[in-house]
C-alpha cells in the first residue's frame, strides 16, 4: 500500500509542476520532454529483460501498445491541455472523480454491476464538479479546462481495468517500461502536432519541473502503482485514487497561491467525500445488485 501512496502523492503534485512548467514551454512540448525523459530512463531495463521481452506474444504486445498509448500521451495531453486553461486546483478536483469513473465505466461499458448507492455517489461526485466549474466565481477556473481533465479520467478508468490482466503475468517493472516507451514512440505523432510554440524559456524552475514531471511523476510514479497493484486487491487500491485530490489541491493553495471560493470548496468536498465512500464500500456492496 506505501508504493500506491507514493504513486498517488506523485500524481497529484503533477499539476503543480506543470504549471512551472508552462512558464518555460507549451504544454504539449512539456508532454514530450516528460515522456521521452521517462522512456531514456527506462530503455536499460529492455537489456535486462531480453528473455521475457522475446517471450511476448503478437497479442499482448498489441495490448501494450494500446495501454502504453492510452496510459501516457492520451492521459497527460488531455490534463496538462487541459491545466493549460485552467487553475491546478480545480484540475485537481476532476481528478478526483478517477475512483468512481473506474466503477460507472465497468458498468456501463463491462457489463459489471453496480449499487444503487455508487450511482448516487457518482451523481454527488459530478454536483461537486459543477460547483467548482459552474457555479464558481473564480475567473482561473474553465470550463473547457475541466473538461478536458474530467476526459481523462474516462480514460484512466479504461486503461487501469485492461492493465490487470497482464500484470497479473508480468513484472511491474518491465510492464511500466514497455508501457512508457510503446507509448512515447505511438504518441510522438500526435503530440507534434498539437505543438503550437516551439519556443523555449529556459528557466531553472522549469527544467526541474519537466525533470519532477519526467522521472518523478511518470517513471517513479507509474511503477509505484504496478509494484502497489501485484499486492492490493483493486477494490483497495481505489482509496489511494482519491487521494490525488486532496494532494494537489492543497498544493496549489500552499506553493502556487491559488485562492478558492466557498462554492468551490463545498464542490472538492464532494467530490472526495463520495470518492471517499465509494472505494471503502465492501466490493459486495459496491457490485451487488
Amino acid at each position: 500500500m506505501f508504493y500506491l501512496l507514493l504513486a498517488a502523492f506523485l500524481w497529484g503534485t503533477s499539476f503543480i509542476a506543470g504549471k512551472i512548467a508552462y512558464q518555460m514551454a507549451d504544454p504539449a512540448l512539456v508532454v514530450l520532454f516528460r515522456l521521452i525523459i521517462a522512456s531514456s530512463v527506462m530503455l536499460p531495463v529492455f537489456l535486462r529483460y531480453q528473455s521475457e521481452i522475446k517471450a511476448i506474444s503478437p497479442n499482448q504486445w498489441k495490448r501494450l501498445i494500446l495501454l502504453g498509448f492510452l496510459t501516457y500521451p492520451v492521459t497527460f495531453l488531455l490534463q496538462f491541455l487541459g491545466l493549460q486553461m485552467t487553475s491546478a486546483a480545480s484540475a485537481a478536483t476532476m481528478i478526483g472523480v478517477e475512483p468512481i469513473m473506474v466503477v460507472l465505466v465497468g458498468y456501463l461499458f463491462f457489463k459489471e454491476k453496480a449499487s444503487l448507492l455508487v450511482i448516487l455517489l457518482g451523481v454527488t461526485a459530478f454536483v461537486g464538479v459543477a460547483l467548482v466549474v459552474g457555479v464558481s466565481s473564480d475567473e482561473n477556473i474553465s470550463l473547457m479546462g475541466c473538461f478536458l481533465v474530467l476526459s481523462s479520467t474516462v480514460v484512466v478508468a479504461f486503461w487501469l481495468r485492461m492493465s490487470k490482466q497482464i500484470l497479473a503475468s508480468m513484472d511491474a517493472k518491465l510492464y511500466t517500461a514497455l508501457t512508457i516507451v510503446s507509448g512515447t514512440l505511438f504518441g510522438i505523432p500526435i503530440i507534434l502536432f498539437l505543438i503550437k510554440n516551439w519556443d523555449i524559456n529556459y528557466s531553472t524552475n522549469g527544467v526541474l519541473a519537466i525533470l519532477y514531471l519526467g522521472i518523478g511523476c511518470s517513471l517513479f510514479a507509474g511503477w509505484f502503482w504496478n509494484k502497489g497493484l501485484e499486492t492490493t486487491p483493486a477494490n483497495l487500491s481505489g482509496i489511494f485514487l482519491a487521494l490525488e485530490p486532496v494532494f494537489g489541491v492543497l498544493l496549489a493553495v500552499i506553493l502556487l497561491g491559488e485562492m478558492l471560493s466557498l462554492t468551490s470548496i463545498i464542490g472538492i468536498l464532494l467530490v472526495v467525500l463520495s470518492a471517499g465512500i465509494c472505494i471503502m464500500l465492501p466490493r459486495k456492496s459496491a457490485e451487488g445488485t
